[in-house]
Order: C-alpha cells, then structure tokens, then sequence
C-alpha cells in the first residue's frame, strides 16, 4: 500500500514538473520555486510515511 502511494506521488510530481517546464520555461525563478516546493513535499512525504511505518510497525 505504502509503495503503491509512493509511486503514485512520483508519477504525479513528475507530470506537474514536465507540464511547469512546458508553460513556465522561459520564467526559471517561478520554475525553481515550483521544483523545490515538489521535492520538499516528497522529502516530507517519505519522511513521515517512513516514521508511520515504523511506528505502526505493519
């Protein structure tokens, strides 16, 4: 389940990043922005699902 949600998250930030490049290439502040806010929520995103995992232990 965890991995399955984890993939889906990568496919998804993946798309929003390839679309972001295709509008907003030629504005690379806007396009650093929005690239750094995608890899801090995955950080997040593993961070706390690595820690839900460990803690419920499932």
């Amino acid at each position: 389940m965890f991995i399955r949600i984890l993939i889906i998250a990568f496919v998804i930030g993946y798309f929003v990043w390839w679309i972001n490049n295709r509008v907003l290439g030629k504005n690379l502040k806007i396009a650093r922005v929005i690239a750094a806010t995608l890899v801090v929520t995955s950080v997040v995103y593993l961070l706390l699902g690595s820690l839900s995992y460990l803690i419920e232990g499932v």
